[in-house]
């Protein structure tokens, strides 16, 4: 049992060395972008930068993807209950799952009185409040792996749910502030981040709601990590940053709980339901 605790934790170890790193790079390709592929006036010139940026993403998601398709090579697999696929027990765990929550809740906070002077500080302010739930939620919704007895499934619904109307919420208001921006560049990196992590909290939320894809769930988690973490080179409120930061961090985190708890094995077969010719769709 401690070896296979201690080869989980060198594969949870590996991942996010890999999801870091390539923040990292990310970050420092998206800065010179910004600084070489931009005029004094805030316009985009021509420059390779644009497609390396692209190109480099692309490039990420396939290393994620590779990951993902090792594990299922190895006959490795998660759980398909919440419980067993996100149980992670210990100080370190629970002091990272706080603190991740508490972080985007902050940045919520910090939002909400940077906003205040803004033309869009109703669109801000929103954001800010759902922020401050979604951290909330976060923390609670992880707890609830460790529980004994496990709560309600109702209950982890609501939990995964807030975040998903968080990041909903962000991509629309995203998308509203800068309808008249006409320099795509400024503001595409922070919309594809958000809309990643929506996806990625959207499929977290499969385990609440019955229909858990792990290898998705996990691929889109990376994916979104990095994008999060990349876009800390933009220039905006800082509370928008810190919740950037926190959003990384929740889903690093969720990486690692979700790489430790993968099982050696055949996963078990899902049964179909009838439904009088239709099968389900998951």
């Amino acid at each position: 049992m401690e070896m296979e605790e201690y080869r989980s934790g060198k594969k949870s170890l590996e991942i996010a060395c890999y999801i870091g790193g390539a923040g990292a790079f990310g970050v420092f390709l998206r800065w010179l972008q910004l600084q070489l592929a931009f005029n004094e006036l805030g316009l985009p010139d021509p420059s390779a930068f644009h497609i390396l940026l692209i190109l480099y993403v692309v490039a990420a998601a396939l290393v994620f993807l590779y990951f993902v398709n090792r594990y299922e090579k190895q006959r490795l697999y998660l759980p398909d209950a919440f419980p067993p696929a996100f149980s992670h027990t210990g100080k370190l765990y629970l002091a990272a799952r706080i603190l991740s929550g508490l972080v985007v809740s902050a940045g919520g906070v910090l939002l909400y009185m940077q906003a205040e002077a803004d033309r869009n500080s109703a669109d801000y302010r929103f954001i800010a409040v759902l922020a401050i739930a979604s951290g909330l939620a976060f923390i609670l919704w992880m707890s609830c792996a460790d529980r004994d007895p496990q709560p309600n499934t109702w209950i982890l619904c609501v939990l995964s749910f807030i975040p998903m109307l968080f990041l909903a919420a962000w991509v629309v208001i995203c998308y509203k502030v800068n309808t008249i921006n006409s320099v795509i560049w400024s503001y595409a990196p922070e919309l594809v981040a958000v809309a990643a992590s929506m996806f990625a909290f959207f499929r977290l939320g499969g385990y609440a709601f019955g229909r858990p894809r792990w290898k998705d769930c996990l691929f889109c988690c990376m994916l979104a990590t990095m994008l999060c973490i990349t876009c800390l080179a933009d220039s905006r409120y800082l509370g928008m940053q810190v919740i950037f930061v926190g959003l990384a961090a929740e889903q690093l985190l969720c990486c690692w709980v979700m790489v430790k708890n993968l099982q050696k094995g055949e996963a078990p077969q899902k049964k179909k339901k009838s439904t009088g010719g239709f099968e389900s769709l998951t």
